[in-house]
């Protein structure tokens, strides 16, 4: 007999009714753990939304969290054991060889340890939840398939470890020596059309030999690599943390198969060797995939190019990726942040002010702005922000496009270089006419920078209540963490310093060269930066048409931090080292 009570109108029992179990997202997880704040989540959701990336990877990319952060809390979520790349031993190539290639380069699941006996095989995702791959692995493979969870970066590590096929640069010139030696001279200095074909196949020697010669670079961390005929030899060498390091040297019979392959991969004419050719390319690496700027040059023995790597990190934080202090963020952030006005940064070539630039558009992206860019070329896409490429052939100049751009009720404006004094008169109106305008020039200092500004035939009151702040800035060589040393400072630092007699031993660091910096002494670099706001006393100053100097005096005073300073400061603190800072500065640290 039931002891349930009876359903109304009927016999049959009535179901308990239960609430439907909430949903747990990683957001909350995170929030919960005290890793992100509300504030911070909802700003990574907005991004997600408009780019249709996961909410996890926009954090890491704001800089919110890490990598292993991330990994870790997704595996909270799924209730399965995270596994970091770094940590795993060496897997077998009998794993590896479990699963075929192209189905790991499209799934992303890679074999990590394989138990016979108990007929096992643990494999790493950044998508644990996907049955659907792990029964087509089980499929493939015969073994009971036992998911971990790592994050997907970690996995295109291991692919790009386990089954991306490399070339040492070594043998890839064997290979291509052998083959030019049976083409007879086929690679001569007038190429037929017909070579095109053939130096585009993904197997030929000298495709090879340029896939090695560029993962190399990037592996090393090169922001550029120069392909240099002399008259001997082709000379390779990679720019790394500022300083060009000759990396290869190749026989001169093998330079014109290598430079013709890396024009015909950056959509340049190879048969044009006089002028001057831009073009971009893509290398595959593992499952990403690196933009690369390409410019090629007529020289005494040959065509040299200079390959610009455009790192994807460049875009991937806001101001605080930057190594800004609290007091530097907070000057920056107040300026990007007002509705109208010219922000500009200033420095020389490389010194990272496309990184600046990015960096304070990606903090202020939203839905709600209209974010627009003109620039030459453009380096990076950024999503949800137009951006416009200048065309000298098309007669679009920065000036044009300013004006033009103004009709498309733009909030923000990028210009990537003022450069005359038609762009200035046209950033200055947008700037005064509602519109923040954010751009660069080449000056050396943030006082500089005004003077500039005048001599390019700008009004001096136009400059005063126009521009919202300068930002000055170079880059330099950070000190390697695993060889650095402490040491007392020399008589002669002491007086780069301004610190001469000092009541006690001033203890600074330096590298000693290790495998790790490739014996430098450094790894990485940082910024040094000096911020101008326009107080009042420096806009009576500029009114008044006062000098350089004073102007700089009046910002000091004021509470800006010169290179020098900023330079003085981060040595002290052990970040680098007095030769980095003087080679970058070329002055005392004193004056």
């Amino acid at each position: 007999m039931s002891l349930a009570n009876p359903a109304p109108g009927g016999n049959n029992p009535q179901k308990p009714t239960t609430a439907p179990k909430a949903v747990r997202r990683i957001g909350d997880i995170l929030i919960e753990e005290g890793s992100i704040t509300p504030q911070m989540l909802d700003r990574a959701l907005t991004e997600s939304r408009a780019t249709g990336t996961p909410v996890g990877t926009v954090l890491v990319k704001l800089g919110y969290m890490t990598e292993s952060a991330l990994g870790k809390a997704l595996a909270t979520l799924h209730g399965m054991e995270y596994v970091e790349a770094a940590t795993l031993e060496e897997v077998a190539p009998e794993v590896i060889a479990l699963l075929p290639h192209e189905f790991v380069k499209r799934n992303l699941v890679i074999p990590i340890r394989l138990d016979k006996q108990m007929r096992r095989l643990e494999v790493v995702m950044s998508r644990p939840d996907n049955v659907r791959i792990v029964d087509e692995v089980s499929l493939i493979t015969g073994y009971r398939v036992i998911p971990r969870i790592t994050t997907y970066k970690e996995v295109l590590t291991l692919f790009d470890k386990y089954y991306t096929i490399r070339h040492s640069t070594d043998d890839a010139m064997k290979a291509l020596e052998e083959d030019l030696a049976s083409r007879d001279n086929i690679y001569a200095d007038s190429i037929a059309s017909e070579i095109e074909s053939e130096i585009s196949a993904d197997d030929a020697p000298v495709v090879q030999l340029v896939n090695s010669i560029l993962l190399e670079a990037i592996e090393t961390g090169a922001s550029d690599v120069h392909i240099e005929p002399q008259k001997e030899r082709l000379l390779i060498r990679y720019r790394i943390d500022g300083i060009l390091k000759e990396a290869k040297n190749i026989p001169k019979f093998m330079a014109n198969p290598l430079i013709s392959r890396v024009k015909v991969s950056s959509g340049m004419d190879i048969a044009e060797r006089r002028r001057p050719q831009d073009g971009r390319m893509k290398l595959k690496v593992g499952s990403s995939e690196i933009d690369m700027r390409v410019n090629t040059i007529a020289v005494q023995f040959g065509e040299k190019i200079c390959i610009r790597i455009l790192k994807p990190t460049a875009t991937t934080g806001g101001l605080e990726k930057l190594g800004l202090t609290s007091d530097e963020a907070k000057k920056l952030y107040k300026m990007i942040k007002a509705p109208n006005g010219i922000v500009l940064v200033t420095g020389p070539t490389g010194s990272g002010k496309t990184t600046t630039l990015y960096s304070a558009m990606r903090e202020i992206n939203t839905p709600e702005l209209n974010i627009s860019t003109i620039e030459d070329p453009i380096e990076y896409p950024l999503a949800g922000i137009n951006q416009t490429q200048i065309s000298h052939k098309a007669g679009l100049n920065f000036a044009l496009c300013l004006r033009a751009l103004l009709r498309q009720d733009p909030d923000v404006i990028m210009v990537g270089e003022i450069r005359d004094h038609e762009t200035l008169e046209a950033a200055v109106h947008a700037a005064l006419t509602g519109h923040l305008v954010f751009s660069t020039l080449h000056t050396n200092s943030t006082a500089k920078t005004i003077t500039r500004l005048l001599e390019m035939g700008a009004a001096s009151y136009l400059v005063s209540t126009a521009v919202l702040g300068i930002l000055a800035q170079r880059l330099i060589r950070r000190i390697c963490g695993k060889c650095k040393e402490s040491y007392t400072a020399t008589v002669e630092e002491l007086e780069i310093l301004g610190m001469q007699n000092p009541e006690q031993d001033i203890i600074l660091h330096r590298g000693t060269g290790c495998e790790r910096c490739g014996n430098s002494g450094y790894e990485g670099r940082v910024g040094l930066y000096e911020i101008m706001t326009m107080c009042r006393e420096v806009q009576e100053l500029i009114d008044q048409g006062a000098s350089t100097f004073s102007i700089q005096d009046a910002a000091v005073r004021n509470g800006m931090l010169t290179l020098a300073m900023d330079g003085k400061r981060k040595i002290l603190a052990g970040l680098t080292t007095v030769e980095e800072v003087t080679r970058v500065l070329g002055l005392d640290l004193n004056d």
